[in-house]
């Protein structure tokens, strides 16, 4: 299973540490490309799913990170274990797509896969 051939056009690297922000969401990113992201969230009672085609995130990695106005569109998004909320919500997966990154973006977008990459 070691040689299973990656199928994304961008390999995806799993995140040790790193947040993201999109309006009213907040989640644990799980892993990044230079093509996008997932991360998992809690979503509450009060919530809905947004599907906008295009929102501006920020991503937070520690003190030494922060990569604001990113431009993402919702790819997909998705429940989760029931059992992973602790009964505080329903937590989900959500998949992300970066649009059209300027230059400085992607330097500091491969920084922090550098930083907080769990591979090296």
């Amino acid at each position: 299973m070691d040689n299973q051939r990656e199928s994304r056009r961008c390999r995806r690297f799993p995140v040790k540490d790193g947040v993201i922000a999109l309006d009213s969401v907040y989640g644990e990113i799980i892993d990044v490309s230079f093509g996008g992201l997932s991360f998992r969230y809690t979503a509450y009672d009060d919530m809905t799913t947004q599907t906008q085609p295009a929102e501006f995130g920020i991503i937070f990695g520690g003190e030494e990170l922060f990569f604001e106005n990113i431009p993402l569109t919702n790819v997909c998004d998705i429940g989760m274990d029931a059992e992973a909320g602790g009964g505080a919500g329903e937590v989900r997966r959500r998949g992300m797509a970066f649009g059209d990154l300027v230059p400085e973006q992607v330097v500091i977008l491969a920084r922090f896969i550098r930083q907080f990459s769990l591979e090296k």
